[in-house]
């Protein structure tokens, strides 16, 4: 199974393939269209990536009559590829494990929280390091935060909605998924909410990030918006 993962991740066009499958499950048609290939050719990319466990088939019927249309959509819990091998997943869940067991629930929480303060206020300051950033905007964070630093750590950030006041945005891909749905109220409910907090405090006074929806909880996306209120 290793062997299929790394050959499927080879090829930019698979790449680009997983991309819109985290967004939404499309057919070989809708895929083809959007990256401008040939459906023979997108079948042979999509037999690459199912049989690499990246993604799944499923028939999905429009009406009562006629053949169902096939679709393909990423798992829940990919392959995850990594050469040597690393182990950091059953550490992490190790580490807050034993946390919660010997600190106790409430002051576990209370660690896990400034850790994801000090996470968030870390990211901003770094981007405006990077960026030269005086004053955070919406246009600055969309630019820098969600299409720059979303983007590359492979959160599969997609913008819903960009006016004067806020910024709507999902994000197709959990980056601690596998440890989310084990324990939400940790790491959603305190560390996420907690880097979203710093995230807020660094970039100002008035700017407030919310999470609207939640993967660990069910939701097809984690949705979220920042807003920038007087």
């Amino acid at each position: 199974m290793e062997t299929e993962a790394y050959r499927a991740l080879s090829s930019k066009s698979r790449l680009d393939i997983l991309k819109l499958l985290y967004k939404k499950p499309m057919s070989v048609e809708e895929i083809a269209q959007r990256l401008n290939l040939q459906p023979i050719t997108i079948r042979h990319h999509l037999q690459s990536l199912v049989e690499a466990g990246f993604i799944e088939a499923y028939e999905e019927r429009a009406g009562s009559v006629g053949r169902p249309k096939i679709h393909y959509k990423t798992v829940r819990e990919p392959q995850i590829v990594s050469y040597p091998k690393r182990r950091y997943l059953m550490l992490s869940n190790f580490i807050v494990s034993t946390l919660r067991y010997v600190l106790g629930e409430d002051q576990a929480k209370k660690i896990l929280k400034k850790a994801g303060q000090e996470m968030g206020e870390n990211t901003a300051k770094r981007l405006e390091s990077e960026h030269e950033i005086k004053d955070w905007s919406i246009k600055s964070y969309e630019e820098f935060f969600v299409k720059g630093y979303l983007e590359k750590v492979g959160a599969e950030p997609e913008i819903i909605e960009v006016n004067d006041k806020k910024i709507v945005y999902r994000l197709h891909n959990c980056l601690f998924f596998e440890m989310a749905v084990k324990m939400p109220e940790i790491m959603c409910d305190v560390l996420h909410e907690g880097f979203h907090e710093g995230l807020s405090k660094a970039m100002g006074k008035n700017v407030r990030v919310d999470r609207l929806t939640c993967m660990s909880k069910g939701d097809p996306y984690c949705e979220h918006s920042c807003e920038w209120r007087k």
